[in-house]
C-alpha cells in the first residue's frame, strides 16, 4: 500500500510501451538494449525492467550492483554492465550471469585468465573510444584488442560498441566522424568467420542517424518519453511516462511582512494564502527551485516561495483555492496544465536526465 499522503512517482507503462514502439519503428528489426541504469532514469529499476523484460533483447546498466538487483528480482534477460569489471567483482558477474565491458587488452587478459582458471566461458563486449574520451580503447589502437579477443579461448565476444558524444547537437559533423571511425574499426571482422553484434546508437542517434543502427540500438531517455534535445522532436512522438505527485499537508495565511522558510528569502508583501507540501531536496525537488519552482494544484500553476527545505516546501496560492489533502503535481499534467521534467530542468539550468534520475528512492514508484 503506497502512502499517497506524501509523495509518489506514478509510472505509466502504457506511455513507456508507446515510446518503445517508437524505438522499434525507427530502428526496424534491430535488437534493443534498454538502458535502465540510474534507477531506470528515475522510473524505478525493477518495476521498469519487469515491464520491459519480454520486449527487449538486453538491459544496460552502469554498475554490477544494478545488474545483481535485477537478477535477484527474477529478471532473466541478458544484462551488460557498461563500466569495466573490477577484479573483485568477477565472481558476482559469474554467479549472476552478467556480461562484461572490456576496454583494454590488459583487462581482456585478466578476465580471460580468471575464466580459464575456473574452466568457464564469459561473455564480453568490446568498448571502442571513437571520440567521447571517457572509456574504451582508442579507435586507432582498436585492432590490437579485436585481434587479441579473437584469439583468447575463454571469452566470447558478444558485441563491439562505441558511444556518440554529440548526436543530440544541431551539427552532426563530429557524430558522423565518430561513425566513420567506428566503421573502420569493425572492418576487422570482414575477414573473420564469426561476427559479433555492433552497436553505437543512443536515443538521439536512433532518431537522427539511421546509418548508426547497425545490429543493436540503445534507447535511454526516449524510452521514458523525453527527447535528448530539441533537434530530435520532429522525428519521434514521445509520451512522458512519469508523473510526480504529493498532497498538500497544511494550509495557512502568511501575514504581511512575515518571512518564509530558512533564511527568510521571501517576505509576504501582504497577507498571503499558502500551502505546505511534503517534498524537498531529499526527494529530488532541488533547493535551486527556491523562489522559482512551480507546481500544479486544482489545474492551476502556483509558485514556490522561500527556500526549499529537506522535506517540505511552501507554495503561494494567493487568490487560488487549495487546501490540506489536495493533489499537487510536481511533474506531470493536471487539467490543461503541464509541468515536464524539461520545464523543471530549464529552471535549474540542466537537462531532463538529471531531473528524472534525481528523484530519490524514498519517492515510491507506482506502476499503472
Amino acid at each position: 500500500m503506497h502512502n499517497t499522503s506524501r509523495s509518489v512517482a506514478i509510472i505509466d507503462l502504457g506511455a513507456m510501451g508507446h515510446n518503445l514502439a517508437e524505438v522499434k519503428r525507427l530502428a526496424r528489426d534491430k535488437k534493443i538494449i534498454a538502458m535502465v541504469k540510474g534507477n531506470a532514469y528515475g522510473h524505478g529499476l525493477v518495476g521498469t525492467a519487469t515491464f520491459l523484460a519480454d520486449k527487449v533483447d538486453y538491459f544496460g546498466v552502469a554498475f554490477v550492483e544494478e545488474a545483481i538487483e535485477l537478477r535477484e528480482n527474477g529478471i532473466k534477460t541478458p544484462i551488460l554492465v557498461f563500466n569495466p569489471t573490477l577484479p573483485e567483482q568477477f565472481d558476482d558477474y559469474f554467479k549472476y550471469n552478467i556480461d562484461h565491458t572490456v576496454a583494454s587488452i590488459s583487462a581482456l587478459h585478466d578476465l580471460d585468465t580468471k575464466a580459464k582458471k575456473r574452466g568457464i566461458e564469459i561473455k564480453v563486449h568490446l568498448k571502442i573510444d571513437t571520440g567521447m574520451m571517457r572509456l574504451g580503447i582508442r579507435y586507432t589502437n582498436a585492432q590490437n584488442l579485436l585481434r587479441k579477443a579473437s584469439e583468447v579461448k575463454n571469452s566470447q565476444v558478444v558485441s563491439v560498441f562505441s558511444h556518440f558524444a554529440t548526436s543530440d547537437e544541431e551539427n552532426l559533423d563530429f557524430a558522423n566522424l565518430q561513425l566513420e571511425r567506428f566503421k573502420k574499426v569493425i572492418k576487422f571482422y570482414d575477414e573473420q568467420k564469426q561476427k559479433p553484434l555492433f552497436h553505437m546508437a543512443n536515443s538521439a542517434a536512433i532518431i537522427r542517424l539511421p546509418e548508426s543502427h547497425f545490429d543493436m540500438v540503445r534507447p535511454g531517455i526516449m524510452m521514458y518519453g523525453y527527447h535528448p534535445s530539441e533537434f530530435t522532436r520532429s522525428c519521434a512522438k514521445l509520451c512522458p511516462a512519469l508523473t510526480w505527485k504529493a498532497k498538500a499537508t497544511y494550509f495557512k495565511v502568511i501575514l504581511k511582512d512575515h518571512p518564509v522558510s530558512y533564511g527568510g528569502t521571501w517576505v509576504a508583501p501582504e497577507n498571503v494564502r499558502a500551502v505546505t507540501i511534503p517534498i524537498g531536496y531529499a526527494d529530488g525537488f532541488r533547493r535551486m527551485l527556491s523562489n522559482k519552482g512551480d507546481v500544479l494544484i486544482r489545474g492551476k500553476k502556483y509558485s514556490v516561495i522561500g527556500n526549499v527545505c529537506m522535506d517540505q516546501t511552501v507554495i503561494k496560492i494567493g487568490e487560488g483555492e487549495a487546501y490540506k489533502g489536495d493533489d499537487v503535481v510536481i511533474i506531470g499534467k493536471q487539467g490543461d496544465q503541464e509541468i515536464t521534467a524539461e520545464d523543471m530542468a530549464a529552471k535549474l539550468d540542466t537537462i531532463s536526465y538529471e531531473v528524472l534520475t534525481g528523484i530519490m528512492k524514498r519517492v515510491e514508484r507506482v506502476y499503472i
